[in-house]
């Protein structure tokens, strides 16, 4: 028993113009040639969307640390460890091995309105870069402001769309809410 897929033809170019009419397996076959594009969009759907929630964590994470800081009246290295513990915290699920966190309180003097550093401190090796020039502009003479900058690196899960792992930044500015400046014992 045969079975023909096509009728039989007298002539090739007769079979030729009868398969090219013949469309059965075409909708199957344009399938198997889209399906790994759409499968590296899902994919790097999937990965867009991990980055932007990581870079939100660090975001949320630099604004929970600069929020607790600032409704205290003075902080102290214990202090800071345990708020330091609660921006890693704010992270999760997100990886917080090379995580750092700088804090940096600046005065504005009374008289001048000149950024000067008051107290400092990190966690990881974090620490505020240039902090007197970040403060320019963000406080009047008398006051003062606390920045906080993070750092973490991001791993993709995917490597086929992302192929290396990348430090986001975040840098924070808050002002103490209950005293003109931060003391740190």
């Amino acid at each position: 028993m045969t079975f023909n897929i096509l009728p039989r033809q007298k002539n090739f170019t007769a079979a030729l113009k009868c398969m090219l009419h013949h469309d059965d397996g075409i909708a199957a076959t344009e399938f198997a040639l889209i399906l790994p594009i759409l499968l590296l969009v899902l994919m790097g759907t999937i990965e867009l969307t991990n980055a932007l929630a990581a870079k939100r964590k660090l975001l949320n994470a630099t604004q929970t640390a600069a929020d607790l800081i600032g409704q205290e009246t003075d902080v102290t290295s214990a202090d800071l460890s345990t708020i330091y513990l609660a921006a890693r915290l704010t992270m999760s699920p997100v990886t917080t091995t090379n995580m750092t966190v700088g804090v940096a309180s600046v005065r504005f003097d009374d008289t001048t309105g000149d950024p000067t550093l008051d107290w400092s401190d990190g966690y990881g090796g974090g620490t505020v870069t240039d902090p007197l020039t970040k403060a320019t502009g963000h406080g009047e003479a008398g006051a003062s402001i606390i920045i906080v900058s993070a750092t973490n690196v991001y791993s993709p899960l995917i490597t086929l769309i992302i192929p290396t792992s990348f430090i986001m930044h975040e840098t924070t500015y808050v002002r103490p809410r209950t005293v003109s400046y931060v003391m740190k014992n």
